[in-house]
C-alpha cells in the first residue's frame, strides 16, 4: 500500500523530466543514477529538483531495486592532531575527578558518519556552523525521507538540550527542527509508522530519571506531550512495536537512586488508547545497558534480539504486556567476541555489530545470517581508523 502510494506520488512530479521521454520511461533513467551524484542532479533544472526534493523518488528507487542503504552513525570523532590545530584554536577541557585527585581530559567532540552498505564506503558528514550534540539520538523516518538528531547534550555547557535537527537526504541539507518541550539526554527514541517519532524517559539537567514523553509529527514539525511513564527510566532503549499505528516500547533503563542497575521489564505506550502498560522480563542482564545491545524486528509480530558477551541458560521466550495486546518474542544471542568495546544496530533489518578499532588500528563490521543460522557471524568489512570509534546512537535509511 505504501509503496503503491509512493508510486502514484511520483507520477504526479515526474512530468517533462527529459524532453522526448514519456515521463516514466525518464523516470526509470534518473532512479538508477547513484546517490553520490544526486546533487548535482538538482542542479539541473527545476523538474529534476522537485522530483528528487519529493520523498516518493526514494519509494520508486526500492521499487527499481536501485536504492542504497546508508548506516548514520553520531560517534565521537577522534582526537585531533595538536599539529594541525589553528592557531588561536582550543580544546574544551573537562576537570575529572579521579581518586582524590583532579585530572583535565578533553570534552569529546561528535560528528556524523555515514556507510553507505551498498557500495561499502565511508564518509563524515559536515554540520553547519556548530558542532553536533553530544550524545544525541540519531532517528529515520524512512517514508519522509529523513533523518533526526534529537536531544543530548550543549557541546559547551554539557547541559541537557531540547535541540533536533533535521537532514533531508534527497537534498542533503541540514535544517534545524521544532525543539522538544524537555530538554534531555539518554532517552528512549523511535519511529513509529510514517510520519511519528516519539521519546521518553532520559534525565535532566540534574541527573534525575525522567517520565515524561512526546511525540513529533514531521509533517508538521510539532512536539506535543503524551502521557508520562509510570516509572522513571535514565539510559533507556526504544522500538517500535508491530506495524501501522504499532505501539512504543521503552526498554529497561534505571531510576535515579538505583543508577547502573537496569530493570529487567520496559513500558509499552498504546497511541490508540493513549496509555502505558508493562511488559515484563525483556531484558534480563541488570548490570548492562540495552543501549547498542538490541535490535528488534517488526515485520509481524514484534521480535527483540538481545546481544550478550556471556552464556545465558535460557535463549527464547515470550514476554507480554499487562493488557495481552503487545507481544516481544525475545532471543539471547552471543556476540561474536568479549569485553565492552562492541555496538550492535539495526542496518537495513540485520543485525549489525561494530568492534571498535583502537588507536592504530581498524575496527570491524560483522553481522548475523539469517533464519536457522542466526547467532552465527560473518564479516562485512573492517572500519578505516576515522570511523572505527563506537556510535553512541544510530539509525539506518534507503536513499
Amino acid at each position: 500500500m505504501i509503496m503503491d502510494k509512493s508510486r502514484n506520488r511520483a507520477e504526479e512530479v515526474s512530468k517533462d523530466l527529459i524532453p522526448g521521454l514519456p515521463s516514466d520511461l525518464a523516470m526509470e533513467c534518473l532512479v538508477r543514477v547513484p546517490y553520490q551524484f544526486q546533487s548535482a542532479m538538482r542542479s539541473v533544472c527545476r523538474s529534476w529538483r522537485s522530483l528528487l526534493s519529493d520523498p516518493s523518488f526514494i519509494g520508486e528507487r526500492r521499487r527499481c531495486g536501485k536504492a542504497e542503504l546508508l548506516l548514520c552513525l553520531v560517534q565521537p570523532l577522534p582526537p585531533p592532531n595538536p599539529a594541525s590545530r589553528a592557531v588561536g584554536e582550543t580544546e574544551t577541557l573537562l576537570a575529572v575527578e579521579e581518586k582524590g585527585e583532579k585530572r583535565v581530559s578533553c570534552t569529546p567532540r561528535f560528528g556524523f558518519s555515514v556507510y553507505n552498505a551498498t557500495i561499502s564506503t565511508w564518509n563524515h558528514v559536515a554540520f553547519p556552523d556548530h558542532q553536533i550534540p553530544l550524545f544525541c539520538e540519531c532517528v529515520s523516518v524512512q517514508d519522509a525521507g529523513k533523518i533526526l538528531l534529537i536531544g543530548g547534550w550543549d557541546p559547551e555547557t554539557l547541559q541537557p538540550v531540547k535541540d533536533v535537527y533535521v537532514l533531508e537526504v534527497n537534498g542533503k541539507r541540514w535544517r534545524r527542527g521544532a525543539p522538544m518541550k524537555e530538554s534531555r539526554s539518554f532517552f528512549a527514541c523511535t519511529s513509529v509508522g510514517s510520519t511519528k517519532v516519539y521519546v521518553a524517559g532520559g534525565h535532566d539537567d540534574q541527573k534525575n530519571a525522567l517520565r515524561s514523553a512526546e511525540v513529533y509529527d514531521v509533517e508538521k514539525d510539532e512536539w506535543s506531550t503524551i502521557p508520562s511513564m509510570a516509572e522513571g527510566r535514565d539510559e533507556c532503549q526504544g522500538f517500535s512495536m508491530g506495524t501501522g499505528l504499532g505501539g512504543f516500547c521503552v526498554l529497561s533503563g534505571y531510576a535515579t537512586e538505583s543508577q547502573g542497575r537496569f530493570k529487567q521489564d520496559g513500558e509499552v505506550y498504546d497511541p490508540t488508547t493513549k496509555s502505558w502498560s508493562r511488559i515484563e522480563n525483556v531484558w534480563p542482564f541488570a548490570d548492562t545497558s540495552p543501549r547498542g545491545r538490541t535490535v528488534v524486528d517488526t515485520r509481524g509480530s514484534s521480535s527483540l534480539r538481545c546481544f550478550t558477551d556471556r552464556e545465558f541458560s535460557q535463549r527464547q521466550w515470550e514476554s507480554k504486556d499487562g493488557s495481552r495486546k503487545w507481544k516481544l518474542d525475545v532471543e539471547a544471542i552471543q556476540l561474536p567476541t568479549s569485553g565492552s568495546s562492541v555496538y550492535v544496530g539495526s542496518s537495513g533489518g540485520e543485525a549489525v555489530v561494530m568492534i571498535g578499532g583502537r588507536r592504530d588500528s581498524e575496527g570491524v563490521m560483522m553481522k548475523t545470517k539469517e533464519e536457522k543460522d542466526v547467532g552465527k557471524w560473518s564479516h562485512v568489512n573492517d572500519i578505516p581508523f576515522g570511523f572505527s570509534t563506537l556510535p553512541f546512537s544510530h539509525a539506518s535509511i534507503y536513499v
